[in-house]
C-alpha cells in the first residue's frame, strides 16, 4: 500500500491552496492583507518529513517540489518526487513519496495530479472545485469553511470538509533558515470508500514573501473501519532548502 506524502491527498499540497468553492464560506480578519504570490519558474524546494505511525514507529522520508510551468494567468505545474528512494515500508504501508505531476490554478489551488502506480499505469486524480485552504488575500483573524471532492483513477469520489483560520504572523526557524510566516490552522475530515474516517488537525506556516510552506504539523485521528496495515498518526514536514 502506498500513501500520498502530504496532507489529505491534499492538502495536502505545499502551495497555499484557496477557498471560494461550493459549500464554502469565510469571515474577514483585520490588519495586513497577504496576497497570493505566483512561484518562479524552475524554483525548487526540498522537504524532510517525519511520520509517527500507530505502532509508534518513526519513519523519515524526503522529497522535492520543482516548478515546471508558469502560465501567463499565474497557474502552475510542478513535479514532486522522492529524494530518499521509492520504498519505505513499515507494517505493510509504503510511506515513500510517489512521483507526481501536479497542477495548480491561478490562486495556487491544486486542481489535479498524475502519478504512475506500482503496476505501471498512469493515474489521474482531481479536486473539485480545488483542494482546501483560505482565499487570498488573507488576514489574521480570517476564518473559512469549504467542502470539496476528490476522485482518483477509478476509485470512489470522496467528499472533504475543512474549516480553518489565519492565526498569526510569526518568526519560525527550520533547516532552510528563519522566516516570517503566516500561521494557518485547520481541521480536515473525510471518510473513504471502506468506511475509515480521518480527522486531520493541521498547523501550517507559510513564508509571507513567497507563500511557500516552511513547516507543517499534522495529527490524524481515526474512527469507523480502521486500516488493516500501518497508518500515520502524526506528520511533521520541514523546509530543508529553497532555490
Amino acid at each position: 500500500m502506498y500513501t500520498k506524502g502530504l496532507t489529505a491527498a491534499v492538502a495536502a499540497l505545499l502551495l497555499l491552496t484557496g477557498c471560494g468553492g461550493d459549500g464554502g464560506g469565510s469571515s474577514s480578519g483585520s490588519g495586513t492583507a497577504y496576497n497570493y504570490v505566483a512561484p518562479m519558474l524552475n524554483s525548487t524546494r526540498t522537504y524532510s518529513e517525519t511520520i509517527t505511525d500507530n505502532s509508534n514507529n518513526m519513519i523519515s522520508i524526503g522529497y522535492s517540489d520543482a516548478i515546471t510551468t508558469v502560465n501567463s494567468d499565474g497557474s502552475v505545474s510542478q513535479l514532486s518526487q522522492s529524494t530518499t528512494g521509492d520504498s519505505n515500508i513499515v507494517n505493510g504501508t509504503n510511506y515513500a513519496i510517489v512521483t507526481e505531476n501536479q497542477n495548480f490554478n491561478a490562486m495556487g489551488q491544486e486542481t489535479s495530479y498524475v502519478y504512475t502506480d506500482p503496476s505501471g499505469a498512469q493515474v489521474t486524480c482531481t479536486f473539485d472545485p480545488h483542494g482546501g485552504g483560505p482565499d487570498f488575500p488573507v488576514m489574521v483573524g480570517e476564518t473559512w469553511e469549504l467542502i470539496y471532492t476528490f476522485a482518483c483513477g477509478t476509485g470512489a469520489t470522496i467528499a472533504y470538509a475543512q474549516s480553518g483560520s489565519i492565526v498569526d504572523v510569526e518568526s519560525i526557524t527550520v533547516p532552510a533558515g528563519t522566516y516570517t510566516a503566516i500561521k494557518i490552522q485547520s481541521m480536515l475530515t473525510w471518510t473513504d470508500a471502506v468506511g475509515t474516517t480521518r480527522m486531520q488537525t493541521i498547523t501550517n506556516w507559510r513564508d509571507v514573501a513567497t507563500l511557500y510552506s516552511v513547516k507543517e504539523s499534522i495529527s490524524i485521528a481515526y474512527s469507523g473501519t480502521l486500516p488493516t496495515v500501518g497508518y500515520a498518526v502524526n506528520r511533521e514536514i520541514l523546509l530543508e532548502s529553497m532555490s
